[in-house]
């Protein structure tokens, strides 16, 4: 039998939910609503937001971003997949709270000249491993 106190401090814990739009700005189809990214999705795009963007890119906010682009033309090796695993980690840490990375992993396709890094992080409400690819090409 439950006691006084049980029954009437019965309380739902609140789960959190993240939601964004996609940078596309996309639609659905049959509604024409705008779609909306939530939890795990929402916290990809703006992992890869900050990662793509370049300090000093974004206005009002010098300081958001990562040196990512620049390390784009180095040659590739144990020391740059440290650089590379170094600036990811500061900027999720630094703009993203709500991601906890467990991994960073660069791999370099050297005849497609495309750059694979997989990170692997968690939510801080959920500690499922999520799995999130950004590729990134050379142009030159």
């Amino acid at each position: 039998m439950a006691t006084r106190a049980e029954l009437i401090t019965q309380t739902q814990k609140k789960v959190d939910t993240y939601s964004d739009f996609p940078n596309s700005f996309s639609t659905h189809p049959v509604t024409s609503e705008l779609l909306v990214l939530k939890n795990e999705d929402s916290i990809k795009q703006a992992i890869k937001n900050a990662i793509l963007t370049d300090v000093g890119e974004r206005f009002f906010n010098p300081y958001y971003g990562s040196g990512i682009r620049k390390v784009l033309f180095e040659n590739f090796g144990p020391f740059m997949e440290e650089e590379i695993t170094r600036h990811i980690n500061l900027t999720v840490n630094q703009f993203e709270p709500r991601a906890n990375i467990l991994n960073v992993e660069a791999i370099e396709n050297e005849d497609n000249g495309v750059l694979t890094i997989n990170i692997v992080f968690s939510t801080i409400n959920n500690p499922t491993p999520v799995l999130f690819s950004i590729f990134l090409r050379r142009v030159r």
